[in-house]
């Protein structure tokens, strides 16, 4: 039966003894096939400085009532969604609507006793040009004239006052947003100034971190700032620095930071989270993760001497995404073994050999 062969470059692991014959382990045959190696090499890295912060809201809103009254209707219930406009409370309008009526009326008397006062005038400027009434009771008259008309100016704003007061007497949303507490509920006294409930809205949502006094000069607010939300499984949203606070805690010595997120359904606040802040950059030495293994408790890696695996422990620094940094143990331009089995070991030779199938 005819068997065809079909050759492969694999890396081959096996362990050969040197003979007295002279036998080499650097034996053309046994070259590292080019996908199965890495070069260790230098890249630029940023700087970061991580801080734990929280996602907040950057409109929270506590609303209250202008007017003194009864709630007559809230309906609203911690968690529900609300649109910009929407009623929240109903103050009982009963009084507003009995000081519109008290003034309407403050209005109309103030109109006809107007109306007198230049009827008087009228009359006695008739009076006194015949000589019939001294002048003096014709400047009376005009000056009652004058006082009418401030009166009726008077009763028309308490009017106005009155009527706006009827348009506070019905709260809406300022808002797109959740209801996140209620204080009050229907039936209950609204007073002017006191909290009913609260908005908060999620059109705009914060990052608030706190930074420390040593890392306040070196912190670029032009430079973007990358926050990871644990709940999300460390989903990664970049953001920008919308300003730190300039006055720190007297104790921990530590400044607000603000940075806006980007919108995205899944954040809400209240979401802890951690900030990386772009400090500045460095050169640091790294090789691929799958280079790492582990030898008798110790990291390191299988540097090639020729076309021997030579095993070097490692001092280990941050990951950066598929690559790890190095900070001892391996200098740039080595060549090393991009993944190894568990069969490698320290003085094993690599060579090429052809599958048969």
């Amino acid at each position: 039966m005819r068997r065809t062969l079909r050759t492969a470059w694999f890396l081959g692991l096996v362990l050969t003894a040197m003979t007295s014959s002279g036998a080499s382990a650097e034996d053309p045959a046994n070259a590292l096939p080019a996908g199965h190696a890495a070069t260790v090499k230098r890249v630029t890295v940023p700087i970061t400085y991580t801080v734990p912060g929280s996602v907040i809201s950057d409109g929270r809103i506590e609303i209250s009532s202008r007017v003194v009254g009864f709630i007559e209707q809230l309906d609203m219930r911690e968690g529900q969604k609300v649109l910009r406009g929407d009623l929240l409370v109903r103050i009982d309008p009963t009084d507003i609507e009995e000081a519109i009526r008290q003034a309407e009326a403050g209005v109309q008397a103030a109109e006809e006793d107007l109306q007198d006062a230049e009827q008087d005038v009228r009359k006695y400027d008739g009076l006194a040009r015949k000589g019939v009434v001294a002048t003096e009771t014709l400047r009376k008259a005009k000056v009652r004239v004058d006082v009418a008309k401030a009166k009726l100016d008077q009763a028309r704003s308490a009017l106005a006052a009155a009527e706006a007061q009827k348009t506070y007497a019905t709260i809406t949303s300022p808002v797109d947003g959740v209801i996140v507490s209620v204080a009050k509920r229907s039936g209950e006294m609204a007073t002017a100034g006191t909290t009913i409930l609260t908005v908060e809205s999620h059109e705009v949502l914060l990052f608030k971190a706190f930074v420390s006094e040593s890392r306040l000069a070196t912190i670029d607010p032009s430079l973007p700032v990358t926050m990871r939300i644990d709940s999300l499984g460390g989903a990664g949203f970049e953001g920008r620095v919308r300003g730190i606070v300039p006055s720190g805690d007297d104790i921990t010595r530590r400044y607000e930071l603000n940075v806006i997120l980007p919108k995205d359904p899944r954040l809400v606040p209240g979401m802890f989270g951690r900030a990386d802040i772009t400090l500045g950059s460095r050169e640091v030495t790294v090789i691929p993760r799958t280079a790492l293994v582990n030898r008798g408790g110790l990291d390191g890696v299988f540097v090639l001497d020729g076309a021997i695996a030579r095993f070097r422990w490692l001092r280990i620094g941050r990951e950066f995404g598929d690559s790890i940094e190095v900070v001892s143990g391996l200098s740039e331009g080595e060549r090393i073994l991009a993944a190894a089995t568990d069969a490698v070991r320290d003085g094993s030779a690599v060579r090429r050999m052809e599958e048969a199938q």
